[in-house]
């Protein structure tokens, strides 16, 4: 599971300065740094062991790296160096660089204690000209991780991404061409693996779940209401949910995407619904209609906030409340419950027309700030519509998972960038503020963002 892969985002520290702008501050400043940076428990500082100020200490530096993966490089301009410094790291190490300056001393008429922004500015206009990924923050050394927090957080999930395997049970249902992906563009630009597992594969292994298997299972179902769901139904919903862990287990999948209808319900007469949302409790989050692409964002929510994603429709707006309802069937984990509230195991609210086959978990979501959005394929590539709201408090107003947000953005306006520009009717909703992170991912990937909050929102 995405839980156990926990590698440490590996940083080359390297702090510059040409001779003539050093002084024992300087070495102050470098010590300090290496010890606030070592203070995060999901980082690997890697550094020389002085201050880098000449070409052949830059070489020298590029050989101590040689053997050894760096995921991001980040240069500290403790005083003012030429630029052939940058250059020479730039060509030998393929990784982002991050450009810390930081706070000049207070002017009284003497000597310019640092000139770290100067040198910045000079790197930037180096790396840019080598087409090079960077960012620049100004900050001192014992406010950094106020600074670049976020930062390494992105940079963290983009690592994390390589490792992710998306497991593709059958393919996407019937008509749903938003559901459609590009398999080697996610590789190419997130570094994610698909797997496929065919529906015959689920089917057979839950045919072969042992009774010693339910009957361990058996209470965490039996334990929840249920409304007119037979016992045979909750049965064969176990033996689906083991089948799939088994499955995820046996082929180490992060994260599902899978077709929940029509062969569930007519080939094995069950919704895969509460299996679903039991998978996602468990840890391995499950996008549904066979959706690749909603499955990725989930992920990618879930690494930024370590909350529990919503994958759903936006089904109704209220112009004059600015609030929109997103819903699913009943697959949502019980980690979203409603304080207060206990969900129910139903029949599906859909299937055969509605209320004949079971078993979805329904029970409406919590409350909280939220951030929403839909990740696909556009004319320029994938893409990522992104908004922030309120979710309010919200009863059972549909079979089902219902929550109603109030949005930040006019929703007149966020409906109207939907459907302008073609977004699919699939989205993702996180209980968390994530939207500074997302923006900065969409930076790093040069994913086409599509931002709709307070101040762009043009109607």
């Amino acid at each position: 599971m995405i839980s156990e892969k926990t590698e440490k985002l590996k940083i080359a520290y390297l702090p510059l300065g040409k001779g003539s702008w050093l002084n024992e501050n300087s070495y102050k400043i470098r010590g300090k740094s290496i010890e606030i940076l070592k203070s995060n428990p999901k980082v690997e500082i890697i550094t020389p062991d002085y201050i880098i100020t000449s070409d052949d200490e830059a070489y020298k530096v590029c050989d101590y790296y040689k053997d050894t993966h760096i995921d991001v490089i980040l240069v500290q301009s403790i005083g003012f160096i030429p630029g052939t410094i940058v250059a020479i790291l730039a060509t030998a190490i393929p990784a982002p660089f991050i450009l810390w300056s930081i706070p000049e001393e207070p002017m009284t008429g003497g000597r310019l204690e640092h000139n770290s922004f100067c040198a910045s500015n000079l790197f930037s206009f180096i790396l840019a000209k080598l087409d090079r990924k960077y960012k620049y923050i100004l900050s001192s050394p014992e406010k950094i991780w106020e600074e670049l927090g976020s930062t390494i957080q992105v940079l963290y999930l983009m690592k994390t991404l390589k490792e992710v395997k998306i497991g593709v049970v059958g393919s996407r249902v019937p008509g749903f061409y938003t559901s459609n992906f590009n398999e080697l563009e996610l590789r190419r630009i997130l570094g994610v693996e698909i797997h496929y597992v065919t529906l015959y594969e689920v089917i057979h292994e839950a045919d072969n779940i042992s009774k010693g298997e339910i009957d361990e299972v058996l209470p965490r179902f039996t334990s929840i209401e249920k409304d007119k769901v037979t016992e045979e139904e909750v049965v064969k919903s176990i033996r689906l949910y083991l089948s799939l862990k088994r499955l995820a287990a046996k082929y180490n999948l992060d994260v599902y995407a899978i077709k929940c209808w029509p062969e569930f319900g007519e080939i094995y007469g069950v919704a895969v619904c509460s299996c679903l949302s039991f998978l996602s409790t468990d840890g391995i989050l499950c996008a549904c209609e066979g959706d690749v692409n909603g499955s990725v964002i989930m992920i990618i929510n879930h690494l930024l906030s370590n909350e529990t994603p919503f994958f759903c429709d936006f089904i109704q707006y209220d112009e004059t409340e600015n609030t929109g309802i997103v819903w699913h069937c009943g697959a949502a984990s019980e980690n979203l419950c409603k304080s207060g509230c206990s969900g129910r195991l139903c029949k599906h609210g859909s299937f055969d027309g509605g209320n004949r086959k079971g078993i979805t978990y329904e029970f409406p979501l919590k409350d909280g700030p939220v951030t929403f959005c839909n990740f696909g394929e556009g004319k320029n590539g994938y893409r990522l519509l992104l908004s922030t709201g309120n979710a309010l408090d919200t009863e059972q107003l549909i079979k089902g998972n219902p929550l109603n947000i109030r949005f930040d953005c006019n929703v007149k306006s966020l409906v109207k960038t939907i459907i302008d520009k073609g977004f699919g009717h699939h989205y993702v909703v996180i209980h968390s503020n994530i939207y500074r992170e997302l923006e900065e991912l969409c930076e790093w990937l040069n994913l086409e963002l599509f931002p709709v909050l307070p101040g762009n929102d043009r109607l």
